[in-house]
């Protein structure tokens, strides 16, 4: 699964503090920023990112092989 951060963790929150820093901007402006990119204009949420993990993991996904689930929100397009 591919994703361009998820806000809500604390590794994502630490990260974006330090991008943040590095461009002399708070994070709130770097997020609103990054998240401005997406087409649906916000991130991904941790907890869509887990349904599609529930989803992947489930057997009605046993069709499903090489795949890379884009959660990008379309940041980046495939």
């Amino acid at each position: 699964m591919r994703t361009t951060g998820m806000v809500e963790t604390s590794t994502i929150d630490v990260v974006f503090g330090l991008h943040a820093d590095a461009l002399g901007v708070t994070k709130e402006q770097f997020t609103t920023t990054i998240s401005e990119t997406a087409h649906r204009k916000r991130a991904t949420t941790l907890a869509e990112f887990a349904e599609v993990a529930a989803f992947v993991a489930s057997d009605r996904a046993a069709a499903m092989t090489g795949t890379v689930a884009n959660l990008t929100g379309g940041v980046i397009v495939d």
